[in-house]
């Protein structure tokens, strides 16, 4: 980005933060906490009785359930730094944002973003921060964020926002390679309590990013960064809802651990998307919570449910159940084959 617009980008922040910061005590907390509602029906919506499939569902599983790869919770590394509403206050540092990428004009426009002190940024390169801010009323999402210590300024690569109850999707640049939004399907913390306490799974569907995702997609994605990096003979579009078999009794199978059981009921009820590519079969979005360290210590809330260490494979789900439905609602219309890449440049 170039430094006239990020100077005239910051001219705007600083007239517009007087604003945000006096309408945002009339922002409810409550009413933005959960940003997983508005508009994103895609997100939400439980799959249907009898869905229709895709034509490829089959070759598709069958890819994503092969017994030779991995399928993966994003823990520690490549998890997400989740700042959610409650986290933010009226003292909360507000930052105007540069980034290194220039891809068009700033993502965040007149927006400063929330950001506490002691941050941390998740280690793996793609280094992703989702923050869900009620004075705004705004989710912002960080692709490979940055904090200089020595001024205090944060930066990123690039990034995504769109409002807290709208579609999650990013409306303005793209923190995934698809634009919906980081903060969505992350599986949270505080959600993933109190799904272990009740033996059900989550109330959305899951974020998943894999290496035969291709270059077509369909939605809610709104472009696509896949390369099929598996090089299979036919490549997943990114945007694609992926089910478990909901016939399938998730507590009789022998030796899955409790949050293999979240993970799976919740892919029973309301699926997985595609929502990136990546280096594993299928690789599932976390947070990453503030006691994580390292690779063998990913958290207590994840450890302490069997997910012992950071890139955790899954394997008492029962993948081979899996199936593709040919569009998020589970009606019979699948994406054409003129849907193609909007990706440019390996932009996000």
């Amino acid at each position: 980005m170039s430094a006239a617009r990020r100077a005239a980008g910051r001219a705007r922040r600083v007239a517009a933060l007087a604003i945000v910061l006096a309408v945002g005590s009339a922002v409810g907390v409550a009413a933005v906490a959960n940003a997983d509602s508005g508009d994103a029906d895609w997100l939400t919506t439980p799959i249907p009785a009898n869905p229709a499939l895709a034509p490829s569902s089959s070759t598709w599983a069958n890819y994503l359930s092969d017994p030779k790869a991995q399928r993966v919770a994003n823990l520690y590394n490549y998890g997400v730094t989740l700042i959610p509403a409650s986290a933010i206050s009226s003292h909360t540092p507000r930052y105007d944002l540069s980034f290194s990428k220039d891809w068009g004009p700033d993502p965040f426009e007149a927006n400063s973003v929330p950001i506490p002190s002691g941050t941390r940024i998740p280690p793996g390169s793609d280094g992703a921060i989702a923050i869900l801010d009620p004075a705004s009323g705004k989710a912002y999402g960080l692709w490979q964020a940055k904090h200089n210590s020595a001024d205090d300024t944060w930066s990123a690569s690039w990034g995504g926002m769109t409002d807290l109850n709208g579609s999650a999707v990013d409306q303005s640049g793209s923190s995934t390679g698809t634009n919906i939004s980081r903060y969505a399907g992350l599986v949270t913390a505080a959600e993933f309590r109190r799904a272990i306490a009740a033996n059900t799974g989550l109330n959305h569907a899951l974020f998943v990013s894999s290496d035969i995702a291709g270059s077509r997609f369909t939605p809610p994605a709104t472009k696509s960064d896949g390369v099929n990096h598996a090089h299979v003979a036919e490549s997943i579009p990114e945007g694609m809802r992926i089910q478990l078999d909901p016939a399938i009794d998730i507590n009789a199978i022998p030796g899955i651990t409790p949050a293999e059981k979240v993970i799976a009921k919740t892919l029973q009820t309301y699926g997985a998307y595609v929502g990136d590519q990546g280096g594993a079969r299928m690789a599932f979005s976390f947070e990453m919570v503030p006691d994580a360290t390292s690779d063998d210590h990913p958290g207590a809330v994840w450890s302490g449910a069997g997910l012992e260490w950071d890139y955790y494979d899954m394997k008492k789900i029962p993948w081979s159940g899996l199936r593709v439905l040919a569009s998020w609602n589970g009606a019979g219309s699948a994406p054409g084959a003129d849907a193609l890449s909007a990706r440019v440049n390996g932009r996000r």
